[in-house]
């Protein structure tokens, strides 16, 4: 009897154990909190890559345009070298004069100083580039010519817009400013606003 009695006490004692613990119910705004900062890492990494991959394609056209001049100029020397044996002076052709100038124009573009004033400009005004563009079909256009460039960057304020627009130089302009489909926060601040500007050729 009395072992029966310690067997039904110990099972009681068992069963009143619990390893589980109380549940902890998240609050609502803690997962929206969450799914909020994923969101804006998300969408700044995504700027990063793109503008990383338009400055990666504007390094790979200027190599292009090199190894084309190079070719150009090796063309012209066979070019030389063979009329110079047959005892004649060939001249260049309209079509190739106009050529070998606007790839004369490409090389002498500016394209690594341009990139840069665009990123310090971002920089000094805390803007977060979005995109960069060059309009190639005005380079070589005509002589002296100068392709237009855009760019546009998630800004703070209207404030910040013009700041970053004059900070690209004298003909630099400020061509609209609107509201992000999907503002994000950074280390910076809140960004809510995107703005685009745009100039011809090289700033001094």
């Amino acid at each position: 009897m009395k072992m029966a009695w310690l067997a039904g006490r110990d099972a009681a004692w068992a069963d009143e154990l619990d390893f589980v613990g109380p549940r902890v119910r998240t609050a609502p705004w803690a997962w929206a909190v969450l799914l909020f900062a994923l969101l804006a890492c998300t969408w700044t990494w995504y700027q990063v890559e793109r503008l990383d991959a338009d400055m990666r394609d504007a390094q790979q056209v200027l190599k292009r345009l090199e190894r084309a001049k190079h070719q150009e100029h090796i063309d012209a020397l066979a070019k030389t070298q063979s009329s110079a044996k047959g005892g004649g002076a060939v001249s260049l052709s309209l079509e190739r004069a106009r050529h070998a100038a606007q790839l004369a124009q490409y090389l002498a573009y500016p394209w690594l100083t341009t990139l840069e004033q665009v990123e310090a400009s971002a920089q000094a005004e805390q803007a977060v580039m979005l995109s960069f563009s060059l309009d190639l079909a005005t380079l070589g256009a005509q002589a002296d010519s100068a392709p237009e460039v855009h760019v546009e960057a998630a800004i703070k304020d209207d404030d910040a817009a013009l700041r970053w627009a004059h900070a690209q130089g004298p003909t630099a302009q400020l061509l609209k400013r609107e509201k992000l489909a999907a503002p994000f926060v950074t280390a910076l601040g809140s960004y809510e606003w995107r703005a685009q500007a745009s100039w011809a050729g090289a700033q001094p």
